[in-house]
């Protein structure tokens, strides 16, 4: 049954506050759920027996993105989709430092508006759905934030407040499709644009990691963030939340930034060590940065993966010791795979057709033996193999 504002408010009553406790600490897997289901009705109707178990349920899950506060959290399945992670979220609030308030356009579970809040800021929470804004007011609560945290309902293109900063965060889904989009957004990008022009100066907006260079502004900074070696989000900031015009990659949890300048690097054959830089790093466009920086260079003109004759440990980039190389050649890679009694891991694949997974299955494995990755590639603008040894990321 869909999650109501007036199951929220209920949600958070001394009736509901036992059980849900005892469900957030043992919530139903798929096999348990009927019957879980079935005893909650004996005491409570029917929506409020499903509400309590669909809460447990996506607290559990809520987990990888809010830690240890999930478990005092609310939330639908689409706005835990939509939310930023907590981590995410404290590095965009960042921006806002030294201000004393601030608009969180379009708030869904209010993520970015606690955020903000643990910043000191007081935040209008802005949204059209009344449960986006029940499930902002419950969180705020939770999280002792509701004094900071000021939900409204309207409509963020219409602003009759007066605020100059803002985070925006536009709706990305629609029913159960995606929107990739930025002119396809609710509110959609070019509205936000005006809305930056008009009335909020400093703008900060959420946007799908697939942004296109050629949507960001001439004034904007563009930053795509990435957590743990997976794209999250690009960001467009205006204004006074601009460091300075242009695309910059952030990787987190290290906190560490590289800007995209347009260098040119030579392409040449792999040397001893294999990169594969960051996510945020390809979409920001920063690779050859990220190879200046570290004296490596492309494998391939077109193909984000460098090399290098040394190992420089560094948060932009996963690193393999080249164990051996060699053109396209299924045959050659089974004898040396077999040679060397090795485990392949994984199959890494950019710039080559083959399927990774229905291609490792052709390889010769040994269940005990040393650990390698197989990379299917091109060098200069060859079909290319390699064998790598991972090594250990680095930390900062």
């Amino acid at each position: 049954m869909p999650l109501t504002p007036d199951l929220v408010r209920w949600l958070q009553s001394a009736e509901a506050s036992a059980p849900l406790q005892a469900l957030t600490a043992a919530p139903p897997d798929d096999a348990a759920l009927l019957s879980t289901l079935t005893r909650l009705r004996k005491t409570f109707a029917s929506d409020r027996a499903s509400a309590l178990v669909t809460t447990a349920r996506l607290r559990k899950l809520a987990g990888k993105k809010f830690g240890d506060r999930a478990s005092r959290m609310f939330f639908s399945e689409i706005s835990l989709q939509q939310a930023s992670p907590h981590s995410v979220a404290r590095h965009t609030a960042r921006r806002f430092a030294g201000m004393d308030r601030a608009a969180d356009l379009g708030c869904g579970l209010g993520a970015d508006s606690l955020a903000l809040a643990e910043r000191g800021l007081h935040v209008l929470a802005v949204d059209l759905d009344p449960l986006a804004l029940a499930l902002t007011q419950a969180n705020a609560r939770a999280l002792n934030l509701a004094g900071r945290v000021h939900p409204i309902r309207a409509d963020v293109t219409r602003p009759a407040w007066d605020i100059p900063a803002a985070w925006a965060d536009p709706g990305r889904r629609t029913n159960a499709r995606r929107l990739f989009h930025p002119d396809a957004l609710l509110p959609s990008l070019a509205e936000l644009l005006r809305l930056q022009r008009c009335c909020t100066p400093h703008l900060g907006v959420k946007l799908m990691p697939g942004l296109p260079h050629q949507a960001v502004p001439a004034a904007a900074e563009a930053e795509w963030i990435s957590l743990k070696g997976e794209l999250k989000e690009a960001a467009l900031w205006f204004g006074n939340l601009v460091d300075e015009p242009g695309r910059r990659a952030t990787v987190l949890p290290a906190g560490v930034s590289l800007w995209a300048r347009g260098v040119r690097v030579p392409v040449r054959a792999p040397g001893g060590f294999f990169y594969e830089p960051d996510p945020a790093v390809i979409r920001a466009g920063a690779v050859a940065d990220l190879a200046v920086m570290l004296g490596l260079w492309q494998i391939d003109p077109d193909i984000a993966y460098l090399s290098g004759d040394e190992w420089t440990p560094t948060p932009f980039a996963r690193v393999w010791r080249i164990l051996d190389q060699h053109a396209f050649d299924l045959r050659w890679l089974n004898r040396r795979l077999r040679a060397m009694q090795a485990q392949v891991v994984a199959v890494k694949k950019r710039g080559s057709p083959i399927e990774p997974e229905p291609f490792r299955k052709r390889l010769y494995r040994h269940r005990s033996g040393r650990p390698v990755v197989v990379i299917l590639t091109r060098v200069v603008n060859r079909p290319w193999m390699l064998i790598g040894e991972p090594l250990k990321l680095a930390t900062v």
